[in-house]
């Protein structure tokens, strides 16, 4: 049977997602600064899984793991925990088209994978900066950030093992498309944490929405 209190109704799940819309419009204003480039990031699913489905979610939802990269970022606060950024098969090297005019300054002896690298740490890291910190303001917390680490599709899976290990964990998933005029480079992005901050989380979440109730 299932347990209420470790759960997320569809309610608490609609204000995640409008919190996370308003993180994300502030991550999509931050890569527009840099790139020069009008950018949409929309959030068209959420979805809160438990640590033992997150691999096998991967799989169903990006068959070809191939090329496959991640950007990992850990945070603490009352909201504490990993977050994990996944980009499938093919949609860094949309990132380095995207960033071309950095491509050009830097040459043609530039390694394309130091650069793949960086720039996906970059872009992950304002991402999950934005949308991580946009939580936990309007949720009342402060967190503090860890440095953002780079995962090729080799390392992908032996990470999260490591991190979905613990049989209390659970993840909320936002899978995303970032739109950057021409381009459309989607991504999904796992915060994990413990059950133990759910109390925590379905209160501050009933405080946010009180003032619409």
């Amino acid at each position: 049977m299932s347990n209420p209190l470790r759960e997320l109704t569809e309610l608490e799940k609609d204000a995640l997602q409008e919190i996370m819309n308003i993180g994300f419009g502030r991550a999509a204003a931050d890569l527009a600064e840099i790139i020069n480039l009008h950018v949409i990031l929309s959030v068209p699913h959420i979805a809160v899984l438990q640590s033992d489905e997150v691999i096998s979610y991967i799989h169903n939802q990006i068959p070809d793991t191939t090329d496959m990269s991640m950007i990992t970022q850990f945070f603490s606060g009352k909201f504490n925990g990993g977050s994990f950024l996944v980009f499938p098969h093919g949609e860094g090297r949309k990132l380095l088209r995207i960033f071309d005019g950095e491509m050009a300054l830097l040459g043609e002896n530039y390694d394309i994978d130091v650069l793949e690298k960086e720039t996906l740490v970059e872009v992950g890291n304002i991402i999950i900066g934005a949308c991580v910190g946009k939580i936990a303001e309007m949720l009342g917390d402060v967190v503090t950030y860890a440095p953002p680490r780079f995962f090729s599709q080799e390392q992908i899976f032996e990470t999260l093992d490591d991190v979905l290990n613990e049989s209390d964990s659970f993840a909320i998933l936002f899978k995303t498309v970032f739109n950057f005029e021409q381009y459309n480079v989607s991504g999904y992005l796992f915060l994990v944490s413990q059950h133990s901050i759910m109390p925590w989380l379905k209160q501050a979440i009933a405080e946010f929405l009180g003032p619409y109730e």
